[in-house]
């Protein structure tokens, strides 16, 4: 039981001076959170207690370490961890474990042991703590929880109250929605639900780490505050709008059961922070407004470094990450965290290519409308033969939110890297980008390619390893010149790029000999700078 009093406090605002600030579980919330905290100018120490989540953590460039809080002892560099460090911020929720409202308390306790006084503290709890009294719930309560997480979560509270006093604000959160945390998920398994008629209590992830950013700048400590959205929807309407996102069978709620509630009154956090909610109506994450942008994004040749500043921060930040077999390794290994899911496109795999492009489609729409940044990655540029074009009406005729971020095509990065100069003062005025995938050119459109190669100009060609038989009588068939210059370069950009320069009278014979790894581009009419 607790009872908890209003005080009166004057907040400045901190602007000039930025602190260190440390984060206990860098998880769902706490890496975001990281992310935003850096971008803002403080100095964000970070720590996760999973060996496989401190390899991944590795890309990011605040420092970050292994932290395992026990009952009796913590595993890692506790005081490293929270050297020069102003605010720690502590976001370790009770696990779902027997008798977890007696160890998470124990584990709490050797936080304190380890962490100064002066230590300024934003505890991460929860609504939890409050019991149902089908009224509504705010700060200055007794608390009296109902489930063993909600025990252990006061037990907490008090006990940090107990040892920073002042310097301590706990921040109660209602229930999580947002990134892969999608309203509809709590449907999956579900027969039955009771409680169709009660108001339900949620805070979007972004409300959160604005919460907990505006605690920092007002430097406001000595508190308990409620996160909570403004609008508390009714629990029936919430779940069967998020079921027909998910194009999930309706949920079917118990009607025979006593109904049992609690509204979590956030007026406070409204006051003494001046915060607005963005998303003050929990529902708000089934518009169109608030979803999410798709990126499509262009990924170059291949190599992770001629990617964009923009590309890389999109993959970076990716939930999920839809790819083909063009994708290097490099390029899906900056980030590890996201859900890879391959969406085909190889030589001769057969598939048909209308039903791969409306699986892409529906996995787009799909996982934007759970709220989760969806990132397309693409080979070389999305509008030069990477089928972007296909993707981005299909996105406005549902009105789905996206970017297109732009990347280099394979015939420029070729070009660069073996000294090839597609254009030059009186050699090259003009380059033709064109495909041999098809190989099905008109007479009349062979005879404008030929002749612009005639006239001293650049072809590039795409997808024309296995054309070359067809490509090459046709353009000797315009042309009449066996002693065209063309260069086949495999692999742009890659350790095991190759470049291998002919003509168009030697070309069919020496690519038999080298046999080049796809993909290819083919730059043709000039020669390299030797």
């Amino acid at each position: 039981m607790q009872k908890n009093t209003v005080k009166k406090r004057n907040f400045k605002f901190n602007i000039t001076m930025k602190k260190g600030i440390s984060i206990l579980g860098l998880g769902w919330l706490g890496l975001p959170l990281a992310l935003q905290l850096q971008k803002s100018g403080y100095t964000v120490n970070g720590s996760t207690s999973s060996l496989d989540r401190l390899t991944s953590l590795a890309k990011y460039s605040f420092h970050n370490c292994r932290i395992k809080i026990e009952a009796d002892t913590i595993i890692g560099d506790w005081e490293s961890f929270i050297h020069d460090t102003s605010i720690l911020i502590i976001n370790f929720p009770p696990k779902r474990i027997d008798s977890i409202e007696t160890i998470h308390p124990l584990q709490i306790k050797q936080i304190i042991k380890h962490t100064p006084k002066t230590t300024k503290v934003i505890f991460v709890s929860s609504t939890s703590v409050y019991q149902n009294t089908n009224s509504l719930v705010n700060e200055t309560i007794n608390c009296i929880p109902e489930k063993a997480s909600g025990i252990a979560l006061i037990e907490a509270e008090q006990l940090l109250q107990q040892h920073f006093g002042n310097n301590l604000t706990v921040l109660r959160l209602a229930g999580l929605i947002g990134p892969k945390r999608h309203p509809g998920r709590f449907l999956a398994n579900k027969k039955q639900l009771k409680n169709p008629n009660v108001p339900v209590n949620l805070i979007h992830q972004k409300d959160v780490i604005r919460l907990i950013a505006t605690i920092i700048n007002k430097d406001c400590f000595g508190e308990i505050i409620n996160g909570c959205a403004d609008i508390h929807p009714k629990r029936k309407d919430f779940y069967e709008n998020a079921a027909i996102k998910l194009n999930m069978p309706a949920p079917v709620f118990e009607t025979n059961s006593k109904e049992s509630y609690k509204i979590v009154d956030n007026s406070k956090s409204k006051s003494i922070l001046n915060f607005t909610y963005q998303f003050s109506n929990p529902e708000w994450i089934f518009t169109k407004d608030y979803l999410p942008e798709i990126a499509i994004v262009g990924c170059g040749p291949g190599n992770k470094n001629l990617l964009t500043l923009k590309a890389f921060h999109a993959i970076e930040n990716a939930d999920i990450i839809l790819h083909d077999n063009l994708i290097s390794d490099e390029i899906l290994a900056i980030n590890t965290q996201a859900e890879h899911i391959y969406v085909g496109r190889k030589y001769g795999d057969k598939e048909d290519q209308e039903t791969r492009q409306n699986n892409i489609n529906s996995l787009m729409k799909k996982h934007c409308e759970l709220g989760n940044k969806v990132v397309r990655v693409k080979s070389g540029d999305p509008y030069i033969y990477g089928r972007a074009a296909e993707e981005v009406r299909f996105l406005k005729q549902h009105n789905l939110p996206f970017t297109v971020v732009p990347g280099i095509s394979a015939a420029l990065a070729a070009a660069s890297s073996v000294n090839i100069p597609i254009t030059e003062r009186r050699q090259s005025n003009a380059i033709l980008i064109c495909t041999a995938h098809t190989a099905d050119y008109s007479t009349a459109q062979l005879k404008g390619i030929a002749e612009m190669l005639n006239a001293g100009n650049t072809l590039a060609l795409y997808m024309g390893l296995k054309s070359m038989d067809k490509i090459v009588p046709k353009l000797m068939e315009v042309c009449k010149n066996p002693d065209i210059p063309i260069n086949a370069v495999s692999n742009v950009s890659r350790e095991n790029e190759v470049l291998l320069s002919s003509t168009l009278g030697t070309i069919e014979n020496d690519i038999k000999k080298q046999e080049l790894q796809m993909p290819v581009v083919f730059l043709i009419g000039v020669k390299p700078i030797n």
